[in-house]
Parts: structure tokens; sequence; C-alpha cells
């Protein structure tokens, strides 16, 4: 998946970014947005010539004119950056997001390494009306100050993620302003759902600690599970933040099945047993098709293609399991049912009534398979 780069133009940079606007700029193979699927990388570039940067790479034909204009501007790149956003929020379905805020770069630095480190997907928090340096500049009576003097005020957020689904750790990155997180990062924290999401908080700071803003965090919001956090100076390294992600004690992401019935497709987490492994083992040679059958008005079952070990217990099974039967049949629960069976997953994110919807009645050809 395309990774959101960072970007932050304001104050001195944003008069440069305007100066440059009027300025020739290289001819575009395409004119205006939505015939061109742009990346990250678009972003940058743009943002680098608009700062008059060394390009990395010819620019000359690159269709970043998205507003037909004859011209690349600040407005182009507004409009590149909402198509790489909304690309961004289609296709989230890594099980980590690291998201930060970043006004000075310090935590953008501390960010990128996280998710080099990762391979995490990542969001930028940026304001509405973003920060200039004379809103931060603490000696006066400035906006920062103002904000943080008030725990009510939540300052928008331009472009935010329609939502976290398909995310289940969250790397929460800020700045400390008077020794506690921005309030633009009290803003994101009410616009979604934690409870069951695992959230880690890192932030930058000259001399202030952690502690005070992971407080505010846990009790603004209800959270599944927060993990202790951690202060970076801005002289960190990568190795720096190597060392403490190693040391969080993460869980590895259970492996997913995606599971095709006619052109719908499902996803599901499998077991932690050595019957689902030996499952997952089955569908890395290749994906499964199974014919399967009612029974009992509350499953569908097939046979499998081999012989899988066994974990039986006693069971009472829940719309949307998978369950093994006898080692040779697999079966998909729609309704409950008590009986001695080894469970090899269960189906995410669905309803009994959208389930018998989609199984439908009689036979359905059903293939399993890995998620990539």
């Amino acid at each position: 998946m395309n990774k959101l780069l960072p970007m932050l133009i304001a104050g001195m940079t944003a008069l440069t970014v305007f100066l440059r606007a009027n300025a020739s700029a290289p001819t575009a193979e395409t004119g205006p947005a939505g015939s061109v699927s742009y990346t990250a990388e678009d972003v940058r570039n743009l943002q680098g010539f608009l700062l008059e940067k060394p390009a990395e790479e010819e620019l000359k034909g690159k269709p970043y004119d998205l507003n037909g204009d004859d011209r690349w501007d600040v407005i182009d790149l507004c409009l590149m950056k909402r198509e790489v956003l909304k690309d961004v929020h289609a296709e989230a379905n890594a099980d980590t997001l690291v998201v930060y805020f970043s006004r000075t770069g310090n935590t953008e630095k501390i960010a990128a390494y996280l998710i080099e480190l990762t391979d995490a997907d990542s969001y930028v928090i940026e304001a509405a009306v973003p920060y200039t340096d004379a809103d931060i500049r603490y000696q006066n009576d400035c906006r920062a100050n103002r904000e943080q003097n008030d725990k009510a005020v939540r300052p928008e957020i331009a472009s935010p993620l329609a939502s976290l689904d398909g995310y289940d750790t969250i790397f929460l990155g800020y700045p400390i302003w008077w020794g506690e997180e921005p309030r633009i990062i009290d803003t994101f924290l009410e616009s979604y759902d934690f409870s069951e999401k695992t959230v880690i908080p890192f932030c930058t700071s000259g001399s202030s600690g952690i502690a005070a803003s992971e407080q505010n965090i846990a009790d603004l919001v209800p959270i599944g599970n927060q993990l202790a956090g951690k202060r970076f100076a801005a002289s960190a390294t990568k190795d720096d933040v190597s060392s403490w992600y190693d040391s969080l004690p993460l869980e590895e992401a259970a492996q997913k099945l995606k599971i095709t019935v006619g052109d719908t497709v499902l996803t599901a987490t499998l077991a932690d047993n050595s019957s689902a492994q030996a499952f997952a083992a089955l569908l890395k040679q290749g994906a499964v098709t199974v014919d399967m059958q009612d029974y009992g008005s509350f499953e569908k079952v097939g046979a499998l293609p081999e012989t899988l070990p066994r974990n039986d217990e006693q069971i009472t099974t829940e719309p949307g399991d998978i369950i093994l039967y006898l080692g040779s049949n697999i079966t998909i629960y729609y309704d409950v049912n008590t009986w001695n069976f080894t469970r090899l997953g269960h189906i995410d994110n669905i309803t009994q009534d959208e389930l018998k919807a989609i199984l439908g009645d009689g036979n359905v050809r059903v293939t399993f398979s890995l998620t990539t």
C-alpha cells in the first residue's frame, strides 16, 4: 500500500510557495484531476518543486497541473494531496497505523523512522487552520498557549480519516506543548472508536516527559489497550526508535483467511491451534474450493481435500465460526450448535442475517485462501 508521506507548509515556507506559484512550470501530460492516479511520491515531488528544492528525478511531463491552469501551484498540491488521502482511506487494510502531528518536524522524523521499521500505514494530522511560527511562539500570547490553557478546545483537522476500521494498533505521535499533548490530538482521539484498539503514544520534547499526556489520553476516551509510550529528543536516531519498538509487548498479528462466496469476499481470523496452522499450510499451496451443503439448519458443510489434525473440545458455536469436523470436513456456522469440534477461525465483522444472506439456501461453492 502506498504510504502517505508527511508534508507541512506554513510560515515562511508558505511565502516561498506562493512566490514560486507564479513561475512557469514544466508541461504536464494530462489535465484535470481524476484522470491520473497519484502517489505519495508525486506529492513529495510537487512539494519539492514549489519549495525550489533540487529534484531527485526529471519532472518535465509530469501530470501535476490538476486544475488545468497551465502552471503548478499550491492549488495543484492541495488537489493532489486530497487524491492521495482518498486512496489511502479507501484502501486501508493493514493492521498497524502510525498517526502523528508535527509542527516543526521533530515528531515527523520519529514517525518516519517508525514507519520504515514497521512498514505500517501512516496518517498525518494537519490542522484545518495551519499553525504558523507565531502560533507557537510561547513567550507571547500565542494560539498554542490559549489552546493549551483550555482543555475544551478542539482544533479542526483537515482531511480527517473516514474511519480506523482494519487497524488493530495505532501509534500516536505528537510534540509536547506545555507539558501535554496538543489539543488537536484530543480532536483526533474523540473522532474515532478506540475501544478495541491498541494505542501506543510517542512524543518529542526538549525536556518534558510523556506521562501527563499519556494520562490525558487514557482519561479522554475508552481505549482497548494503551501501552506505555516513549518520549524522544529531537536528536533521537533510528536505532533509538528501533530499540523502543523492539521492547514493546506487541503480539504477532493473527493469520487472516479470505473466504469467497460468489462475488462476496469475507475475511476471517484463524484460531491459535495446530489445526488452524495445518489449514494455513494447506492454503499456502493454493486456494481450496469446497462445495458446501446445509446441515441441521445451522451450518454449511463440505469435504476438505485432505485430513487435518484435530483439537476437539466442547464448543457452542456462534454465527461466523469456521469449524473442523472429524478432521476432514469444514463447516461455516450461521447458527448455534453444541458438540465436540475444532475451531479453525471466525469470520470478521458480520451479523447472522448478513451471513445467511451471503450463504443463501441450498448448496454453495466457497473458496478459502490466505490474505496477502
